[in-house]
């Protein structure tokens, strides 16, 4: 399935570009391994992820790095994401990813 992260009002002085990746590895103790996305242009990246993937995304802030996004999320089973903590990841991926169903979804 074809996840997206897009971002309008791109300014290549303030933003870098948007990126995103899918959680392929999760070792104890350590931080996950990722497989990256593509950009395609400037405001839109794009990666293939399964319903129930854990997802990072985000986009850099150059002059306001506290603004800065470095988001997590769950690839729901109709293709959106739903935002979730790094705790809530963690116990996803640890859980086998399972797709989420609504009640879930409204929950995380």
């Amino acid at each position: 399935m074809r996840i997206t992260f897009e971002r309008r009002g791109y300014n290549a002085r303030r933003y870098g570009k948007p990126w995103i990746a899918v959680v392929t590895v999760w070792p104890v103790g350590k931080r996950p391994e990722l497989r990256w996305g593509s950009n395609v242009g400037y405001s839109l990246a794009e990666i293939d992820a399964p319903p129930g993937a854990v997802i990072r995304y985000g986009q850099k802030d150059y002059r306001r790095e506290w603004q800065s996004e470095n988001e997590w999320a769950v690839v729901a089973a109709n293709g959106s994401l739903i935002s979730v903590t790094p705790k809530f990841a963690r116990d996803h991926w640890l859980a086998g990813c399972p797709v989420l169903k609504a009640e879930e979804e409204e929950a995380a």
